[in-house]
C-alpha cells in the first residue's frame, strides 16, 4: 500500500483512510498493513463526480472497490485511522522523495582464466546428439504445452510451428486488434557462458539475441522500432561481481546506443547466491535477461523456421563479423569447458545494416523461412528448420565458409547469425546493401541432412535427431504429466502431422455485412473469470449478429433478461477461478439465483432460439444437463487424462449430424485450439445415443488433449439448435490464428470457422420472430 499510493500522490500529496481499506485479518498492526503486499490490487484516482460510475461497473464486474483516501494538494502524505485517532504515516513528500546520498561501491577486477575446450572431429555424431539433449537446447515442449498460447484470439505467432507444432519459434507476435494487421512482436535474449569469460561481451551477445529473434516479424520502422527491456540477474557483493556487473552494465548501455535503440525499463536481482554448510556456495553466472518489443506492421508476413521443399535454397548471413569461437557456447558445456574466446558483435553498424536488410526481404516477401543460429550453433538451428515437418531433407555445403574455420567450430559456433530460405537470389540482392550472404544449400524432400565442408561429407538422420532432441522434454513431462502419457506424447507427436479439409464452396474471403434493421441479437454470456467474451463478440458479429455483453450479475439483478435474444454464448475462461470443479460455481449462480435461473430456462424453453457453450461455457452447460435434458443420467466434464492443464493446436474431424451451427462442412478436417484442464468428456450411456459432431481427428493424447470418452471434441442436441465445445473455435478466426494453415491458402482473409455462426445467423433468419 505504501508504494503503489505514495507513487500515485507523489506530485501533490494526501491522504490515506487506513480504516477504509479491506483487511480480513483483525490482528494487523498498522505497519503491518501499510507495508504488506497485497497482491491483485491497484489504486486509482479519479475526480469525486466519476466515482458512481466506477461503482456501478466495479459491482457489475464483481471487483470489490473501495474509496480510501483523497487527494490533498498540500505535499503531505498521511496514512490516518480516525477509529483509532492514529497518524501512524504524516511527513511532507520531501521527507520521502527528496534526494538519496550517492552509494559507492568499491571492488576489484578479478582476471578469469579458463582452459581451451579440446575436441575430437571423429566424435561429431556424438557431438550432435550430447548438445541436442542438453536442456538449453532442447525441445521446450514441456514448458509450452502446459501454458495458454492463443487467449485474446489475437496471437499471431506462439512458440509452435509446422505441421509437427513443435516449439521453435523465437518470436512472438500478437495482433493489436481484430480489425487490423499491426501488431507486437516480442522475443528474449540471453548469454550467461559468454558473459563468464566477458561480462562486456555476454550483455551484447544477450541484446544481439534477442534482435536475430525477433527480426522474423516485419517491424514498422525495422531496428529503430525496438524497445529493450533489462533484468540483471548478479551475485553482486561478491569479491569481482560487482566489478563484472559494472563492466555488463556500461557494454550494455554503449552496444544499445550504438544500435540508436532504448532501454527504457528493467529489473535486477542482484543476490544470486546460495550459500551451504562448510563454506560451500553456488553463485548463478552474472546474466542480463534482454526482451525485446516493437510494433510490427503487418503480423501476417511473420516468419517462422519451417524449410518448405521446392520452394528455394538456404541462405547464411553473419551478422557478427567474428570469428567462428566455441567460448561460452552449448558445445563446450557438454565437454565441462566453458573456453577463454566468445564470439561478439565487431561492428555495429554492420549489424545495423544487416537487421534491416533483412527486415526488408521480410516485407518484400522474400523470405520463405528463417531462423536465428545461437544455443547449439549451426547446426542445431539447420536442424531444427527440418524438424517441424514430415519428408524435409537439406543438401548443405559449408566449405564457402571461411577456411580456417574446421567443421566443429563452423558448426557449434554461437555467434550472431541467420539461416534464410529464399525462393530469390539473396547473394545479389543482399550485395546491393553492402551485406555479405552465402548460399550454403538446397531444400528436398527426404529425412536426411548431407553435409559437406572442405571435401568431407557428412550424412545425418533427422527423424532419429529430432527423437534425441524431443527426449529431454519427455524426461521433464514425465515429472508432470499421468497416467503414462509423457511416454504416449513421446511416441506420438511425430505420427499427427496436421492436415486439413476444408468445406467445399469454402472462398476464403470475409463477405461484407449488411446489417438490416430488424437486426438479430445475440448475447454473450459471461461470469467472474471468463477471459474470451470480446473475440467470441467479434466472431458473432462478423456473421452478421448485434452482440450484447451479459455478465452474470446482469441476469441475477433482472437488469437483464433473455427475451429478446435469439443467440446466447457462454464462453471459456476460468469462471470463479474454477475453486469447486469446471464451472461449477458458475452453474450453482444459475441454480441459485431464481432470476438469472427463469431467464436461463425460458431461453431454452423457446423453439426459436440457439444456444453455444464453450470450454469454461460447455462445462457450464453440461453441469446443467441443457444439452441432454432427455436423459436420466447426464454426461460429465472431468480433469484430463494427463491430470494437468493442456493448451494444444490440434484438428477436428466435422461428422454429419443435425448440428444446425456445422451445416455444410461435414466431412471437413479443420484446426483448432484447445485450452483446458477439465475437458474430458465422460458419457453414462452408448455412443449411439449422443449427437457428436466433432471429433479429434487423432484420438491418441497429445492430439486429444484430454481423453474424452468416443474422442469426442462437440456435442450437439438432438435437435441441433444448442452446441458445446472443448476446444476455441473463437481463437482460430482468422488464418493468422492458426498455428499452422496451409500454404496455398496463406491469400485467405478468414477462416472456415466463420460459417458456424454464419449458419446461425441464417437459420435465425429464417426461425426467429
Amino acid at each position: 500500500h505504501l508504494n503503489c499510493l505514495l507513487e500515485l500522490l507523489e506530485e501533490v500529496g494526501g491522504f490515506i483512510d487506513l480504516d477504509a481499506l479491506p483487511i480480513g485479518d483483525k490482528t494487523l498492526s498498522f505497519k503491518e498493513i501499510i507495508g504488506n503486499e497485497s497482491q491483485e490490487r491497484i489504486g486509482l484516482i479519479i475526480a469525486p463526480e466519476n466515482y458512481k460510475i466506477l461503482k456501478e461497473i466495479a459491482d457489475r464486474e464483481r471487483a470489490p472497490i473501495y474509496k480510501v483516501g483523497e487527494v490533498t494538494g498540500d505535499f503531505n502524505f498521511s496514512f490516518v485511522s480516525k477509529k483509532n485517532n492514529a497518524y501512524p504515516i504524516n511527513l511532507k513528500l520531501e521527507d520521502f522523495l527528496g534526494s538519496t546520498p550517492k552509494t559507492i561501491i568499491e571492488d576489484k577486477t578479478i582476471s578469469e582464466t579458463y582452459s581451451e575446450i579440446q575436441f575430437d572431429d571423429t566424435k561429431l555424431k556424438e557431438y550432435i546428439s550430447q548438445v541436442l539433449s542438453l536442456e538449453s537446447v532442447a525441445c521446450k515442449d514441456w514448458l509450452t504445452n502446459k501454458v495458454d498460447r492463443c487467449v485474446t484470439g489475437r496471437v499471431a505467432q506462439q512458440q509452435c510451428v509446422g505441421e509437427l507444432q513443435l516449439p521453435l519459434s523465437n518470436c512472438g507476435v500478437v495482433a493489436l486488434d481484430y480489425t487490423s494487421q499491426k501488431g507486437i512482436a516480442t522475443s528474449i535474449g540471453h548469454a550467461p557462458l559468454s558473459a563468464l569469460i566477458d561480462s562486456g561481451k555476454g550483455s551484447v551477445n544477450a541484446i544481439a539475441e534477442s534482435l536475430t529473434n525477433i527480426i522474423w516479424a516485419p517491424l514498422e520502422k525495422g531496428l529503430s522500432s525496438v524497445s529493450l527491456s533489462a533484468n540483471w540477474m548478479w551475485a553482486c557483493k561478491n569479491k569481482g561481481e560487482d566489478a563484472r556487473l559494472y563492466k555488463a552494465v556500461e557494454a550494455c548501455a554503449t552496444f544499445a546506443k550504438e544500435l540508436g535503440i532504448n532501454i527504457p525499463t528493467g529489473k535486477d536481482s542482484l543476490s544470486m547466491i546460495q550459500k551451504y554448510k562448510n563454506n560451500q556456495e553456488v553463485k548463478a553466472p552474472g546474466t542480463v535477461i534482454i526482451s525485446a518489443s516493437g510494433i510490427c506492421d503487418d503480423i501476417t508476413k511473420t516468419v517462422t523456421p519451417v524449410l518448405q521443399p521446392n520452394k528455394g535454397d538456404l541462405y547464411y548471413i553473419d551478422l557478427s563479423k567474428d570469428e567462428f569461437y566455441l567460448g561460452g557456447s552449448s558445445f563446450g558445456q557438454i565437454l565441462n569447458k566453458i573456453g577463454n574466446e566468445t564470439p561478439t558483435i565487431k561492428d555495429t553498424n554492420y549489424f545495423i545494416k544487416a537487421f534491416n536488410a533483412i527486415q526488408k526481404l521480410i516485407k518484400e516477401n522474400k523470405v520463405v523461412a528463417g531462423h536465428d543460429i545461437s544455443s547449439g550453433g549451426l547446426i542445431t538451428a539447420l536442424l531444427e528448420m527440418c524438424f517441424p515437418s514430415k519428408n524435409i531433407g537439406l543438401k548443405i555445403n559449408l566449405s564457402s565458409i571461411p577456411a580456417k574455420a574446421g567443421i566443429i567450430p563452423t558448426l557449434y559456433s554461437e555467434k550472431s547469425s541467420v539461416l534464410i530460405q529464399s525462393e530469390f537470389n539473396l547473394k545479389e540482392i543482399l550485395e546491393v546493401e553492402g551485406v555479405d550472404c552465402i548460399k550454403i544449400g538446397s531444400v528436398n524432400e527426404g529425412n536426411k541432412i548431407n553435409i559437406t565442408h572442405n571435401n568431407q561429407n557428412y550424412s545425418f538422420n533427422i527423424e532419429e535427431l529430432r527423437d534425441e532432441w524431443y527426449m529431454t522434454s519427455y524426461l521433464f513431462d514425465q515429472k508432470q504429466v499421468g497416467n503414462n502419457l509423457a511416454k504416449e506424447r513421446f511416441d506420438n507427436y511425430k505420427k499427427q502431422p496436421l492436415n486439413f479439409q476444408f468445406p467445399k464452396g469454402f472462398s476464403g474471403k470475409l463477405a461484407e455485412i449488411k446489417k438490416s434493421k430488424t437486426s438479430i441479437k445475440a448475447a454473450i454470456i459471461r461470469e467472474k473469470g471468463s477471459n474470451s467474451e470480446r473475440e467470441t463478440a467479434f466472431m458473432m458479429n462478423l456473421a452478421g449478429f448485434e452482440v450484447i455483453d451479459i455478465h452474470m450479475t446482469d441476469l441475477i439483478s433482472g437488469r437483464i433478461t433473455l427475451e429478446d435474444v435469439h443467440l446466447i454464448v457462454a464462453v471459456g475462461g476460468f469462471s470463479n477461478s474454477d475453486v469447486l470443479g469446471s464451472a461449477k460455481g458458475w452453474a450453482e449462480v444459475f441454480r441459485y439465483n431464481k432470476k438469472a435461473k427463469d431467464s436461463l430456462d425460458n431461453f431454452f424453453s423457446r423453439k426459436d432460439t440457439l444456444s453455444m457453450g464453450i470450454c469454461n461455457g460447455c462445462q457450464l452447460f453440461i453441469e446443467l444437463g441443457l444439452i441432454t435434458p432427455e436423459h436420466k443420467i447426464k454426461p460429465k466434464i472431468t480433469l484430463n487424462k494427463s491430470e494437468k492443464f493442456e493448451c494444444v493446436f490440434s484438428s477436428l474431424d466435422i461428422h454429419k449430424t443435425d448440428s444446425i451451427f456445422l451445416k455444410g462442412m461435414e466431412g471437413s478436417t479443420l484446426g483448432i485450439w484447445s485450452a483446458h484442464a477439465e475437458g474430458s468428456f465422460k458419457f453414462p450411456y452408448e455412443e449411439k445415443e449422443y449427437h457428436i459432431p466433432a471429433k479429434f481427428a487423432y484420438s491418441k493424447y497429445p492430439s486429444n488433449p484430454n481423453g474424452s470418452d468416443f474422442n469426442t471434441a462437440m456435442l450437439a442436441s438432438n435437435d441441433g439448435r444448442h452446441l458445446v465445445m472443448m476446444p476455441h473455435l473463437e481463437r482460430a478466426i482468422f488464418p493468422w490464428n492458426w498455428a499452422h494453415y496451409p500454404s496455398d491458402k496463406k491469400e485467405d482473409e478468414i477462416s472456415p470457422w466463420i460459417q458456424v455462426f454464419q449458419n446461425a445467423f441464417a437459420w435465425l433468419k429464417e426461425n426467429s420472430n
